[in-house]
């Protein structure tokens, strides 16, 4: 099964989705202007097509706090909780947007415009495929 990494910001939502072995993230698009019906649509088609897991990015301060932001966000995403076969998961997105601007900027791309909510939805689904990857290894390694 695919998963799909949500970078949601206040116009745009950055989209990524992994492979379906779940190893490697990929940006995938950018929705602009949608709202909580639409983005439940959105989550249902991808469902449709092999996405059980949803990866939010969970906008933390630097102290690893929520805040406001973080707030809005899992209010904006309730919906898609309510999706039957769905598994949502709120991932720590901090320094994301750095770290994609970073990228597009060694691979020679603009960091203007979109793509860059993109890339920083694959950063964080990658950094969440990761995590379950060593999770999992763990316990294969002691038996479970």
């Amino acid at each position: 099964m695919r998963s799909l990494g949500l970078d949601i910001g206040s116009r745009r939502i950055g989209v990524a989705i992994s492979d379906p072995l779940g190893i490697n993230a990929s940006p995938l698009e950018v929705l602009q202007d949608v709202d909580t019906a639409a983005l439940r649509s959105y989550v249902e088609e991808k469902a449709l097509q092999g996405v059980d897991v949803v990866v939010v990015g969970l906008p933390l301060t630097l102290r690893g706090q929520e805040g406001e932001q973080a707030r809005i966000t899992r209010e904006y995403t309730r919906i898609i909780q309510e999706i039957e076969g769905i598994r949502v998961v709120f991932w720590d997105e901090r320094l994301s947007s750095a770290e994609a601007a970073r990228r597009l900027r060694e691979a020679g791309r603009s960091t203007r415009g979109r793509m860059i909510d993109a890339e920083a939805a694959a950063i964080i689904l990658q950094a969440y495929l990761e995590y379950r990857g060593r999770e999992r290894d763990g316990k294969e390694r002691n038996g479970v």
